[in-house]
């Protein structure tokens, strides 16, 4: 077993990357098949969930690796190793690393697929309508739609989060999550500080910034590329039954994978569910390839 796995490794060429247009340094990692003929290879780039790292979406990033697709993999603006906070501007960060991959020598431009789970699919929804559509997008565990109504019933909670604290908090640092009690929030922090995680919010300029994140219209948008939704019917953070209407919106062509039971990040973690959009991103990428 391991020397297969070292075979798999060694297919396999990565190298550390740091970009940004928008004055915030990002840090991630390039991964390209070892063996190319002489076409460009198509991309895609993966984007990780709130208060998560680029780590989550590595395993992800080698298996398309290995199935001939260049993949750039990064941690958001107040993630990790990168600079900068969360706040209003996620959506730079993925124009910025799609800007990058395209200009890779190795790397088709025509052919490249935007990969987000939680708020990276919503972010990357959001960013395909700037790049003028990726070839194909694929939205794992993404959140519903949120209007502005959101401000309106919870101002107390948003007040708190950024006004009546310090602007900027870092978790778990500062703590678990706000929204976040009891067991719920001692079991983020643990899981945080199990795997490396860390995230530094602005909480302010991030909930201002939800509704303006018009999915359901950018998605209208996007005719020439191909869409995959994916959902886990035991997700209790974005629950499938209101996230689905995003998957309704958008135009065709579109598909939906559904799992029943799973969770939020079943998507990233489960090999089964993995390898399914896995094998159709690389479906959609590498159609008419001799």
């Amino acid at each position: 077993m391991f020397k297969n796995n070292e075979r798999k490794r060694n297919r396999i060429k990565e190298f550390p990357v740091v970009f940004g247009n928008h004055g915030v340094l990002l840090r991630g990692k390039v991964l390209l098949p070892e063996e190319t003929n002489a076409r460009a290879l198509p991309g895609a780039i993966l984007c990780h969930g709130f208060g998560a790292s680029s780590r989550a979406t590595e395993p992800s990033a080698r298996i398309l690796a290995n199935k001939g697709i260049a993949t750039l993999i990064f941690d958001l603006r107040g993630h990790g190793s990168s600079e900068g906070v969360v706040d209003n501007r996620i959506i730079d960060d993925i124009t910025d690393a799609w800007y990058l991959l395209s200009q890779l020598p190795e790397v088709d431009a025509r052919r490249i697929a935007l990969i987000g789970h939680s708020l990276g699919a919503m972010s990357a929804i959001m960013a395909a309508t700037r790049i003028h559509s990726p070839h194909a997008l694929v939205a794992l565990s993404c959140p519903p739609e949120v209007d502005s109504q959101l401000l309106k019933d919870e101002p107390l909670n948003i007040g708190r989060w950024g006004q009546n604290s310090p602007p900027v908090l870092e978790h778990p640092k500062h703590g678990a999550f706000p929204w976040l009690k009891g067991i719920a929030g001692l079991l983020c922090q643990v899981w945080m500080y199990f795997h490396g995680y860390r995230v530094r919010v602005h909480w302010q300029e991030f909930f201002e910034a939800f509704p303006l994140m018009k999915m359901s219209q950018a998605l209208r948008e996007l005719k020439e590329c191909y869409k995959l939704f994916v959902f886990c019917e035991g997700d209790k953070v974005t629950p499938y039954q209101k996230s689905a209407s995003i998957y309704q919106a958008a135009c065709e062509p579109k598909a939906i994978l559904v799992v029943k039971r799973g969770f939020h990040s079943a998507p990233l973690l489960s090999r089964s569910l993995r390898s399914q959009w896995i094998n159709w991103t690389v479906q959609k990428l590498t159609v008419g390839e001799s």
